[in-house]
């Protein structure tokens, strides 16, 4: 009686490792999607980071968006150069394709 439940247990061991050796190994496909959006988010919190560490630029209002490395400034400044600066500003930070000008000199 034991040998039998010994063969038995051998069997449905070898049989359950059969099954297991017939499924194919699978990788998560990555999705290409996050990266860009977590690059584009770094991006921006560098950018923002080194338009607020300008003291030229401290009284600008800006915003930031970044999408696919391309930055887009949004906002207001007291005079053209605070603008050329913030662009240049935005341009040498790494990572940045290229900047959008959405910038305006207040009028009031």
């Amino acid at each position: 009686m034991k040998s039998s439940s010994v063969s038995a247990v051998f069997v449905a061991v070898m049989a359950a490792g059969a099954a297991f050796a017939q499924v194919p190994d699978v990788a998560p496909t990555p999705n290409p999607s996050v990266a860009p959006a977590v690059d584009d988010a770094a991006i921006t919190s560098k950018v923002q980071a080194a338009l607020v560490a300008d003291s030229a630029l401290k009284d600008m209002e800006v915003t930031v968006e970044t999408n696919d490395g391309v930055v887009t400034l949004n906002g207001t400044a007291a005079a053209r150069d605070q603008i050329s600066r913030a662009l240049s500003v935005a341009r040498s930070v790494d990572g940045v394709k290229s900047v959008t000008n959405i910038l305006a000199v207040r009028t009031s």
